[in-house]
């Protein structure tokens, strides 16, 4: 047992080691997928390559004295199956039977290092469930792949570095380490529980990624600093290699100070030309999808990139100078100073206390600020933007602004979606597009295929709603579509012609969608209970009311049920049953709705949640609560009202391959007279 522990604490001296090589591109991925780095994700992704680490050292050490060295036993593989049971059989002296012969099997090698092979992968089962979500046929063959490397390390003589095998390869050792993954696997169940779900920590980290925060800001900054350096120390080097340091000083001048030019240029050229000719992006920042704009997001004019970055190095450099040009005055030479000069040198002790407590002051301030950014997600804005007129603001920050500025209320949306057809684009077209746009929300969320109820109305909201069940049985996932009535009773169209098509497809090709007509309570309660996904496709943009109408009332009123409850028979007491009857999770004067039960449903809603009104954002009796809102087209006014946040969610916008400024601005110049 000491050469396992020894084999841990050589992985706890080297991992700070490889934390550090890998977290610069660890925060750059982190950033570029997701928009940000959330704790927990963190602490598992460096929790599991501290475990593979020591893993591997369990395996492979300790290593031989030289590279020629022979160790007899691993000469030759052991490939009987179960050996290690016969060897046990073989040697033991245990006896089922008596009780007191029982603690030596502990003792006995065969049984602990097969006991050790087990436990070996069963973190990475627990792994690859939780944080990978893997189904149990991947965990069996990714922990198969593992131990099979980890075996040929050993038979290979740690691929070559050493001329002879030094450790046994073992046909046990496969099956034991492949059987561990699948215990971690299998121990991971009840644990998915109570641990965070990585989907919504996953979904909380894009959303919190569209806000530049200060860390991300700061990275980016330091990217470019660090490539500005690189840049200029080439550039040195390469021209005092070309004897440009002679040249300089048999000119009369400092090479310090040519070098310092040259860092100079190179700082100038990283943070204003570069960011001038690359529409507002410095090279950290493109790295980083970060971009420079005005507070408007619109596109920053080059003065003002080379006035944020030239302010920046200023307020920067101003107060070392300061302090320098103080420190380097002599109160003993006073009289040959001027007299703001002489006053400094004469307090100059106070004059440094005074500048330290003033930068103490200023960092203190930036992070409080830096705080208050993250913790009430708002822009993290510094006095050079202020003065520069600039902003820094992730690339999904810059379109989601601009997006939300190009709102569009209920009558000019179907005012273009009539120009759209008339441009050769049916609505059928456009109702395949939006089904297949909210189809690759949930499989982003669900990305195995699981249950999914479809909640589809009677109107093209509903047709879009056939659309994404039938695209997502066809990815495999076990679909429930809910109706009010039969495909061919709908009556608007192309709702009609696109569920009936929808209907008649899957079931040409056997796919798992089925349909519940108008069904009771028990039945919807049961198929909602079972979901990983719920999607919202009953009421359109066209809702505007107090009161949404049966049956849809009690379908929402369900899925708000089983987000906000759980599901039947998982505790809901009177208590909780009076609460709902009262509709306190549906209107009040609360700013934000109960939280969400843990294993709730990914709720989706089709371009605007069910009973709220898209024009003005009011909130009827019952409104559907989702995770996220597919909106199509364009942002409708109702979406962008702070207190309707708490029905839509994360509000995602599909322009279904339309270019709509384009499209609108044709229509304004075709309809002069229309001030929209």
């Amino acid at each position: 047992m000491s050469g396992y522990a020894s084999n841990i604490v050589t992985g706890l001296l080297l991992f700070p080691l490889i934390a550090a090589v890998i977290t610069l591109p660890y925060m750059v991925y982190q950033y570029r997928k997701v928009g940000s780095i959330p704790w927990l994700r963190t602490l598992i992704v460096y929790s599991f390559v501290f475990y593979m680490l020591v893993a591997y050292f369990m395996v492979i050490l300790p290593l031989p004295e030289d590279r020629t060295a022979v160790v007899p036993y691993a000469a030759h593989p052991q490939l009987v199956p179960f050996n290690f049971v016969k060897l046990f059989l073989d040697g033991t002296t245990a006896s089922l039977g008596d009780p007191s012969t029982w603690p030596g099997l502990l003792r006995d090698p065969n049984v602990y290092e097969a006991a050790f092979n087990v436990l070996l992968l069963v973190p990475l089962g627990m792994y690859l469930r939780y944080y990978f979500r893997r189904t149990w046929w991947q965990t069996l063959i990714i922990g198969f792949c593992v131990t099979l490397f980890y075996e040929t390390s050993q038979i290979t003589g740690l691929w070559g570095v050493y001329e002879h095998p030094y450790r046994l390869f073992d046909v046990d050792d496969l099956m034991l380490n492949a059987l561990g993954a699948m215990v971690g696997f299998w121990m991971m169940g009840p644990a998915l529980r109570v641990l965070p779900d990585m989907r919504l920590v996953n979904e909380e980290a894009r959303e919190d990624g569209v806000r530049a925060s200060a860390t991300r800001r700061g990275l980016s900054f330091f990217v470019d600093l660090l490539a500005a350096q690189i840049a200029a120390g080439t550039v040195v080097g390469v021209a005092e290699a070309l004897g440009a340091r002679a040249a300089v000083e048999s000119a009369g001048a400092g090479w310090g100070l040519a070098v310092q030019a040259v860092e100079f240029a190179a700082l100038a050229a990283f943070f204003a030309v570069i960011p001038a000719l690359a529409h507002g992006r410095t090279l950290g920042q493109r790295l980083l999808k970060l971009r420079i704009v005005r507070p408007d997001a619109s596109p920053a004019r080059w003065y003002q990139i080379v006035a944020r970055y030239g302010l920046l190095f200023l307020l920067a450099w101003a107060p070392f100078a300061l302090l320098l040009g103080v420190v380097d005055l002599d109160p003993a030479q006073t009289g040959e100073m001027n007299a703001l000069a002489a006053v400094a040198a004469q307090h100059q002790a106070g004059i440094i206390w005074a500048w330290l407590a003033f930068m103490a002051a200023w960092a203190v301030t930036l992070v409080v600020r830096g705080v208050r950014s993250a913790v009430k997600k708002k822009p993290f804005v510094m006095l050079n933007g202020l003065m520069s007129n600039t902003r820094v603001m992730t690339e999904a920050g810059v379109e989601l602004v601009r997006e939300r500025r190009a709102v569009l209320d209920v009558d000019e949306v179907a005012a273009l979606e009539r120009r759209i057809a008339e441009d050769g684009t049916p609505l059928a077209e456009l109702m395949e597009r939006a089904g297949r746009a909210v189809a690759d929300e949930v499989r982003a969320w669900v990305p195995d295929p699981a249950p999914v109820v479809v909640l589809s109305g009677s109107g093209n909201n509903g047709g879009d709603g056939w659309v994404a069940a039938r695209e997502l049985a066809e990815a495999g996932y076990p679909v429930t579509l809910v109706a009010p009535d039969l495909a061919e009773r709908l009556h608007a169209e192309p709702a009609r012609s696109t569920a009936m098509e929808a209907f008649s497809d899957a079931s040409a090709r056997n796919l798992p969608l089925s349909v519940l007509i108008a069904p009771d309570a028990d039945v919807l309660a049961d198929a909602v209970d079972r979901a990983e996904a719920v999607v919202d496709a009953l009421l359109g943009t066209g809702f505007a009311g107090d009161e949404v109408r049966e049956p849809y009332a009690s379908w929402i009123r369900a899925a708000n049920r089983r987000r906000f409850e759980g599901g039947r028979g998982k505790g809901r007491g009177r208590h909780r049953k009076r609460t709902h009857e009262r509709g306190d999770h549906e209107r009040g004067r609360r700013r934000s709705l109960p939280l969400k039960v843990k294993d709730a449903p990914f709720a989706v809603a089709v371009d605007v949640p069910s009973g709220l009104a898209a024009q003005d954002g009011t909130a009827a009796r019952p409104t559907f609560a989702a995770d996220m809102t597919v909106t199509m087209l364009a942002f409708k006014p109702g979406l962008t009202v702070p207190v309707a946040a708490r029905w839509t969610g994360a509000v995602k916008l599909a322009k279904l391959g339309v270019d709509v400024p384009a499209l609108r601005a044709q229509m304004l110049d075709a309809d002069p007279s229309d001030d929209a």
